[in-house]
């Protein structure tokens, strides 16, 4: 049977490769809002220009090769086979374009990570805490190199770092009343309070590693519309809500990444201004929904476990691609189609009674599956 950190390890990959295609390399999609990433160390070397791969492309242009593991990135489009690779073709699809000029790349597709540009995990560091992506530059950092400790909180799901907040700075304006960190210490819990006082107000937003409980998922699923509601509201209103929140903003220390709570995307003001601001930016992404990571896994999800072939693959990719034994990997996939059946049961049955479905409850449905499976041998 698998042990615990296997289990949690299978959850999370799942979570993140079911919304790519295993089998077809993404590249005809074009520069996908968000999609897995993996970068081949192989083919792509220090000193190279960096350039990354789909989940198709990893498994069978790359298979052998050493291959990390990005996440997510998003507006990103396979260079697999382009000049980048020196000659090296893509299996999958030929015909490339040369380069894809839109892609954004960072140190991490050489394996390094965090304003101390380590690799992760790192031999030199005998901690290896858990790393926290940015939202924005999606680059990952330790806790430790935040300047900022991580805020304890279910609501607190997304966190910029400060890089990312300068080059967007009036968002520190919102940070001052909205975010969970030392900004403000008070102001999460006040605007949380008024945020389900009022809840034309509150929005949806995205996990970066925590998935939220059933009560949040009610409160993003509502918040959705509301957010819409609320940008047709200030627009007939002609109100920009910045201006307000700098006309009573005092003077706050910027030197810090911010933790901001789930519903804190609805919060931005959506005025013509305002909306001009944020792709000056580089940031018109905050106000679509749809760019969550919450909101990316949540659709993966249920479109894999609706399709078995997709379920398939994505089960036989993410076992190839964790650090699960042999025996282990086999174990899932052999197990298919027992697994299939019983896995829509158990996603239904926690949908229709509103319980999150955690690692601690897959890796009690796991055991239950095995117990049934000795009962039947027996």
């Amino acid at each position: 049977m698998m042990d615990q950190c296997a289990v949690d390890e299978l959850y999370e990959a799942f979570a993140v490769l079911a919304g790519s295609d295993p089998d077809h390399c993404s590249y005809p999609k074009g520069y996908m809002k968000r999609q897995a990433v993996f970068a081949c160390n192989t083919c792509v070397q220090a000193g190279m220009e960096p350039a990354g791969v789909c989940l198709a492309c990893a498994n069978a242009c790359h298979d052998g090769h050493d291959i990390c593991e990005l996440y997510t990135k998003r507006n990103f489009r396979c260079d697999c086979g382009n000049e980048k690779f020196n000659g090296f073709k893509c299996k999958l699809h030929m015909g490339k374009e040369a380069r894809n000029a839109k892609n954004s790349y960072n140190h991490n597709y050489f394996g390094r990570y965090c304003s101390c540009d380590r690799p992760y995990p790192d031999e030199d560091d005998q901690v290896n805490e858990e790393m926290i992506q940015c939202i924005v530059c999606e680059d990952w950092f330790h806790e430790k190199h935040l300047d900022s400790p991580a805020v304890d909180g279910d609501e607190l799901t997304e966190m910029i770092c400060v890089h990312c907040m300068n080059r967007a700075p009036f968002l520190w304006m919102y940070a001052a009343h909205l975010a969970g960190s030392p900004l403000n210490k008070e102001s999460l819990c006040t605007v949380h309070v008024n945020a389900e006082n009022t809840s034309d107000e509150k929005g949806k937003c995205s996990s970066v590693h925590d998935t939220p409980s059933s009560g949040q998922e009610e409160a993003t699923d509502a918040a959705g519309a509301a957010g819409r509601d609320s940008d047709q509201q200030h627009s007939e209103a002609g109100k920009c809500i910045l201006k307000e929140l700098k006309a009573e903003d005092a003077a706050s220390v910027r030197k810090a990444a911010v933790f901001w709570p789930y519903y804190w995307r609805a919060k931005l003001c959506r005025c013509t201004d305002c909306k001009r601001m944020y792709v000056e930016s580089g940031v018109p992404f905050l106000l679509d929904e749809s760019d969550t990571l919450l909101a990316y896994e949540e659709k993966a999800k249920t479109e894999a476990l609706t399709s078995d072939d997709l379920l398939l693959s994505c089960l036989t990719s993410l076992t190839s691609l964790t650090s699960l034994t042999h025996v282990q990997q086999l174990e899932v996939i052999y197990q298919y189609n027992d697994l299939k059946d019983e896995l829509r049961e158990f996603v239904q049955q926690s949908s229709n009674q509103s319980k999150e479905v955690t690692p601690e409850r897959f890796q009690d449905f796991l055991e239950e599956l095995q117990a049934r499976k000795r009962r039947r041998l027996n």
